[in-house]
Protein backbone atom coordinates (compact mmCIF):
# COMPACT_ATOMS: atom_id res chain seq x y z
CA UNK A 1 0.00 0.00 0.00
CA UNK A 2 2.87 2.38 1.11
CA UNK A 3 4.55 1.92 -2.61
CA UNK A 4 1.35 2.82 -4.21
CA UNK A 5 0.82 5.31 -2.33
CA UNK A 6 4.55 6.70 -3.27
CA UNK A 7 4.48 5.55 -6.68
CA UNK A 8 1.01 7.76 -6.82
CA UNK A 9 2.74 10.83 -5.46
CA UNK A 10 5.15 10.69 -7.58
CA UNK A 11 3.22 10.20 -11.05
CA UNK A 12 1.20 12.85 -10.09
CA UNK A 13 4.00 15.17 -9.04
CA UNK A 14 5.85 14.20 -12.63
CA UNK A 15 2.45 14.97 -14.57
CA UNK A 16 2.05 18.35 -12.55
CA UNK A 17 5.59 19.79 -13.21
CA UNK A 18 5.49 18.47 -17.25
CA UNK A 19 1.87 20.02 -17.47
CA UNK A 20 3.16 23.53 -18.38
CA UNK A 21 5.27 22.10 -21.03
CA UNK A 22 2.35 20.55 -22.86
CA UNK A 23 0.36 23.15 -22.53
CA UNK A 24 2.97 26.17 -24.02
CA UNK A 25 2.35 27.34 -27.72
CA UNK A 26 5.03 26.27 -29.79
CA UNK A 27 6.36 29.33 -31.58
CA UNK A 28 6.65 29.57 -34.95
CA UNK A 29 10.39 30.97 -34.79
CA UNK A 30 13.12 30.86 -31.88
CA UNK A 31 15.88 32.34 -34.09
CA UNK A 32 18.99 33.14 -31.33
CA UNK A 33 20.82 36.30 -31.97
CA UNK A 34 24.18 36.28 -30.35
CA UNK A 35 26.41 38.13 -32.65
CA UNK A 36 26.78 41.30 -34.47
CA UNK A 37 28.26 41.31 -38.10
CA UNK A 38 30.26 44.37 -39.89
CA UNK A 39 28.47 43.79 -43.09
CA UNK A 40 24.85 42.20 -43.89
CA UNK A 41 26.72 39.10 -44.99
CA UNK A 42 27.25 35.70 -42.59
CA UNK A 43 31.09 35.32 -43.94
CA UNK A 44 31.99 39.43 -42.50
CA UNK A 45 33.83 40.60 -39.38
CA UNK A 46 32.18 39.87 -36.03
CA UNK A 47 32.47 42.91 -34.17
CA UNK A 48 30.27 42.07 -31.05
CA UNK A 49 29.33 38.78 -29.36
CA UNK A 50 26.43 39.39 -27.74
CA UNK A 51 26.37 38.70 -24.06
CA UNK A 52 22.89 37.95 -22.99
CA UNK A 53 20.33 35.59 -24.72
CA UNK A 54 18.04 37.30 -27.24
CA UNK A 55 15.15 35.19 -29.23
CA UNK A 56 13.17 36.28 -31.93
CA UNK A 57 9.87 34.49 -30.96
CA UNK A 58 7.50 35.87 -33.61
CA UNK A 59 6.91 38.81 -36.40
CA UNK A 60 3.40 40.71 -36.92
CA UNK A 61 1.47 39.95 -39.93
CA UNK A 62 2.51 43.35 -41.18
CA UNK A 63 6.17 42.76 -40.04
CA UNK A 64 6.67 45.89 -37.88
CA UNK A 65 6.70 44.60 -34.44
CA UNK A 66 8.68 41.73 -33.34
CA UNK A 67 7.97 39.49 -30.17
CA UNK A 68 11.22 39.21 -28.27
CA UNK A 69 12.83 37.20 -25.15
CA UNK A 70 15.30 38.49 -23.63
CA UNK A 71 17.56 36.89 -21.04
CA UNK A 72 20.41 37.91 -19.64
CA UNK A 73 22.45 37.16 -15.76
CA UNK A 74 23.54 39.93 -13.10
CA UNK A 75 25.76 38.11 -10.53
CA UNK A 76 23.05 35.43 -9.17
CA UNK A 77 20.40 36.70 -10.39
CA UNK A 78 19.07 35.89 -13.64
CA UNK A 79 16.38 38.25 -15.81
CA UNK A 80 14.01 37.24 -18.74
CA UNK A 81 11.95 39.66 -20.47
CA UNK A 82 9.26 38.72 -22.98
CA UNK A 83 7.62 41.54 -25.18
CA UNK A 84 7.31 43.04 -28.15
CA UNK A 85 9.53 45.49 -29.92
CA UNK A 86 8.32 47.78 -32.46
CA UNK A 87 11.26 48.23 -36.05
CA UNK A 88 9.34 49.34 -39.11
CA UNK A 89 10.62 46.95 -41.20
CA UNK A 90 7.27 46.23 -43.13
CA UNK A 91 6.67 49.72 -43.87
CA UNK A 92 10.43 50.68 -45.13
CA UNK A 93 10.26 47.25 -47.31
CA UNK A 94 6.99 48.86 -48.63
CA UNK A 95 8.21 52.21 -49.14
CA UNK A 96 11.56 50.26 -51.04
CA UNK A 97 9.11 48.77 -53.27
CA UNK A 98 6.97 51.57 -54.16
CA UNK A 99 10.48 53.41 -55.02
CA UNK A 100 11.27 50.61 -57.22
CA UNK A 101 7.91 50.47 -58.86
CA UNK A 102 7.88 54.26 -59.47
CA UNK A 103 11.23 54.72 -61.16
CA UNK A 104 10.04 51.74 -63.27
CA UNK A 105 7.48 53.20 -64.85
Amino acid sequence: MKKALALAIVLTTLVLCLAPAWAAEPTPYSLKVKQLYAAPDGRSKVVFDIPVDVKLLDISEDANWYRVFIQFNLGPACFRYTGWAYIPVGTILAERDAKKVATLE
